[in-house]
């Protein structure tokens, strides 16, 4: 171990102000250094920097207009799905009668034009239903016209065509077996003639396919805001698909097959996919000179890259350099402000502790302290220190909260506790995704025994009775909620009656034992409530029904008791 001399001389050494001191002298040797190459390495990586903030800026906004579009398409097409989806679920067996078919498609179709009319990239929109329900063509067809409005067309026979001719049924029979919505192309669509993109969403209704509905954007429509994007003076934007060909680019306006790619292309396609591997621009070579490129990846699978020539992007740093002059002056204020970042950085142990301090300060936060300083100096001895009390707070403040949510009687969850819980649940009832059933119980003939043999008893009854509980209610939270009122909330997995009747059984064998305690029996009168969704408005809505049946069952309990005393 060290001696007290030793530890001091350690703590001197370690400490704060030696440390800011020692960061002096290496600033005043950095400065020296560094005035020679800051010139040259400042402009450098500045220009890098600025001109990767460029390309990956103009990256990333492109492909979120671009995003927005097809994201606009999903949000459409879910939205007739969700529609078509609930109307077919509650209804489906009707649609085996024309007259109702009909309806129901029209108002489907009402939904998907009114859509559709808000993404002028849409070029057509189907909903088809599976031959199941009807051995003809059964659904709609709707392609917009030159006047921009939406037209009805004949359906196709689907059995016709082969089912892996993408071109005629593949935005039928894709979606069909992946089960799941996709996005299909681009292809060029022959019922269409016409290069699409298609989202289509099948449509499984207990387990059974009813069909899928789409919608077909414009290939060319879509690639229009796609001339606009220009990088620097002539660099540009090129969009590949899923499967690596170029549907768009300033020089392939038509596209282009990967097969087709010469040595220009493979480089770019290269560049673009170490791009969104990075997440950061690329270098690559051209028979034109040196290009640097950005990619983002769009949400139906394509790749939008952006490519500017090297040479435009460094034509700043000839500026730059006619400034280089001035770096000898500000050097002394950059290094200033590294001095006080190394300060600061120094220092951040003292912030981690003030920071735990008002964590631990605030009631409503989470008091799990984490400090990482592992240091030997003086801070280092405060940061231990503070780790101790810290735990000590928090095996307090625990034992205060289950002093203030638990029962002392019962052992049990209280009142304060049960209100918590009730509003969760009450939460989940009002975003209608609740699941859970309520048991209200009562103790039969806890009066009689206060009264006659005394407060002691009836308590020790109670203690007995939530033995009884937990025995029954395993893993599941039981609280109490008045003098001898309990309440326990279970999920759908179980089911409540099984559990009242193994309860009373239980109870009725406790009361057996205990009647030369009590001199009388006891029972537990229960009642439970399912919440049952859009007739429940709210929790007390089950709470009372459950409270309701309760009443029920203690009247007869006691009339039960009545009988047989009079028997006797």
């Amino acid at each position: 171990m060290l001696t007290t001399k030793e530890e001091s001389g350690l703590l001197k050494k370690n400490s704060v102000r030696t440390r800011i001191l020692s960061l002096f002298v290496v600033l005043a040797l950095f400065i020296s250094v560094t005035q020679l190459l800051i010139s040259i390495i400042g402009i450098n990586i500045l220009n890098r920097r600025d001109s990767d903030q460029l390309l990956e800026h103009l990256g990333r906004e492109s492909a979120s207009n671009i995003n927005k579009t097809l994201e606009l398409v999903q949000h459409s097409v879910d939205n007739v799905y969700f529609y078509a989806y609930d109307q077919l679920e509650e209804l489906f067996g009707k649609l085996f009668g024309q007259t109702f078919r009909e309806e129901y498609l029209d108002k489907v179709a009402f939904l998907s034009i009114t859509e559709a009319d808000n993404i002028e990239e849409v070029m057509s929109f189907y909903y088809r239903l599976t031959t199941d329900i009807k051995d003809t063509p059964c659904g709609f067809l709707y392609i917009r016209g030159d006047d921009g409005k939406f037209y009805q067309q004949p359906l196709m026979d689907i059995e016709k065509y082969d089912r892996a001719d993408t071109e005629h049924v593949g935005w039928y029979w894709v979606p069909r077996r992946a089960k799941e919505p996709v996005w299909l192309g681009p292809y060029y669509n022959q019922n269409l003639n016409a290069r699409v993109m298609s989202y289509i969403v099948p449509v499984y209704v207990y387990g059974r396919f009813a069909g899928v509905i789409g919608m077909d954007i414009d290939v060319e429509k879509f690639c229009e805001e796609l001339q606009d994007i220009t990088a620097y003076n002539t660099g540009s934007a090129v969009l590949f698909d899923v499967e690596e060909n170029i549907l768009y680019g300033r020089e392939h306006s038509d596209g282009l097959n990967r097969d087709d790619f010469t040595s220009d292309e493979d480089r770019l396609l290269n560049a673009t996919n170490n791009a969104l591997f990075t997440d950061h621009p690329a270098e690559y070579s051209t028979t034109h000179g040196q290009m640097k490129v950005f990619a983002c990846k769009l949400i139906n699978g394509m790749t939008l890259s952006i490519n500017a020539p090297l040479d435009e992007i460094n034509a700043t740093r000839t500026k730059v350099m006619r400034y280089s002059v001035l770096i000898c002056v500000i050097l002394l204020a950059v290094s200033l402000g590294i001095m006080y970042y190394m300060i600061n950085r120094s220092l951040q142990p003292l912030q981690e502790l003030d920071a735990a301090t008002r964590k631990l300060s605030d009631p409503g936060r989470d008091r799990e302290i984490r400090l990482s300083y592992q240091g030997d100096d003086e801070i280092g001895q405060l940061t231990r220190t503070f780790r101790v009390m810290s735990e000590a707070l928090k095996h307090y403040f625990k034992h205060v909260h289950s002093l203030a949510y638990t029962d002392a009687l019962t052992n049990l969850n209280n009142k304060a506790s049960y209100e918590i819980i009730k509003e969760v649940h009450e939460s989940e009832v009002q975003m209608g995704c609740a699941e859970f059933s309520v048991v209200v119980m009562d103790v039969n003939n806890l009066k009689q025994i206060n009264d006659t043999i005394g407060h002691e008893k009836g308590d020790l009854l109670l203690q007995h009775v939530a033995a009884c509980m937990r025995k029954v209610f395993v893993g599941y939270p039981l609280y109490r909620i008045g003098g001898d009122e309990f309440c326990a909330i279970i999920n759908n997995d179980a089911r409540p009656q099984d559990l009242i009747d193994r309860l009373q059984y239980v109870t009725a064998q406790q009361s057996e034992e205990d009647m030369e305690i009590f001199q009388c029996s006891y029972q537990v009168a229960a009642g439970a409530a399912t919440y049952v969704r859009g007739e429940d408005k709210c929790f007390e809505d089950v709470f009372a029904r459950a409270d309701q049946l309760m009443y029920d069952n203690k009247k007869n309990l006691k009339a039960r008791e009545r009988e047989r005393d009079s028997g006797r």
